[in-house]
């Protein structure tokens, strides 16, 4: 960022997991909602830390899963302050409605059209919406009186993350909070995606569309072995004896790789 980036653009995208304008974006719109997002003055008469600082610093956190202690050196910002960097860029997407609704909503119908047809384009398979997987994210500071829930056969405490990616690492569903214990059937059994496809809210994104052929209206999701054998999901074959089956099986792995990428 600034006059002379010290990125290009394909180098800054790499490194932050994000686009240069992307950022530009996102930090406007949080120096509207917190004054943390503004660069000011201290008593000294010295420039605060400037805010795209403060942004790539939670952006890396973020990313990568670690302290701001590992990045100390090159962004040198105490430590009380990284987690600020943290907190104020997650509560501030959540709470900046400008935000929330462009990056926290759900798909429509014009959405599911332009996922299927770029997935049909990148992947070869006609109707996916995206990948679907459970991930579960290490929680070092559980309260003892709650490992018992959280920690499962890791034998550490322990959240899933559900979440529903496409080729873009566009995150279209994400439901965290599940207790460690749980796999990922009994998270499906609690998911709010499960509960769409059962009261029907899921159908408006259903539109038809050709496999060899012929016509499907189920829009479908690429899942690993453990789900359950619904309309929607296309699995792996767990045990291909043919050619053709473990072709199909190298394939589908290679492309449910999106949600492990997100």
């Amino acid at each position: 960022m600034g006059p002379v980036p010290r990125f290009p653009d394909k180098s800054f995208e790499r490194t932050f997991r994000i686009t240069r304008s992307m950022v530009e974006t996102l930090v406007t719109h949080l120096a509207k909602k917190h004054s943390f997002w503004r660069q000011t003055v201290c008593r000294a008469g010295k420039p605060t830390i400037c805010p795209y600082v403060k942004f790539l610093m939670g952006m890396k956190m973020l990313c990568y899963g670690v302290s701001g202690n590992a990045f100390v050196d090159y962004f040198q910002m105490g430590e009380s302050t990284t987690r600020r960097c943290v907190s104020n860029l997650t509560k501030g997407i959540v709470c900046c409605r400008a935000l929330a609704n462009q990056y926290l909503r759900k798909p429509t119908k014009s959405d599911a059209r332009n996922i299927v047809a770029m997935h049909e384009r990148v992947h070869k398979i006609p109707g996916m919406m995206g990948s679907l997987d459970v991930t579960k994210v290490h929680w070092k500071n559980c309260p003892t009186a709650w490992k018992g829930q959280f920690q499962g056969r890791e034998k550490v405490a322990s959240i899933g993350l559900e979440a529903v990616v496409d080729n873009n690492l566009w995150f279209w569903h994400a439901a965290f909070g599940f207790p460690g214990t749980l796999n990922d059937i009994n998270v499906w059994e609690r998911s709010s995606l499960y509960e769409s496809m059962i009261d029907g809210a899921h159908d408006e994104l259903d539109f038809e569309f050709l496999v060899d052929g012929e016509v499907f209206d189920k829009l479908i999701y690429l899942v690993d072995g453990i789900y359950p054998p619904l309309t929607r999901f296309l699995s792996s074959e767990s045990d291909p004896h043919t050619k053709l089956a473990y072709s199909f099986a190298q394939d589908q792995e290679a492309h449910r790789k999106d949600v492990e990428r997100g």
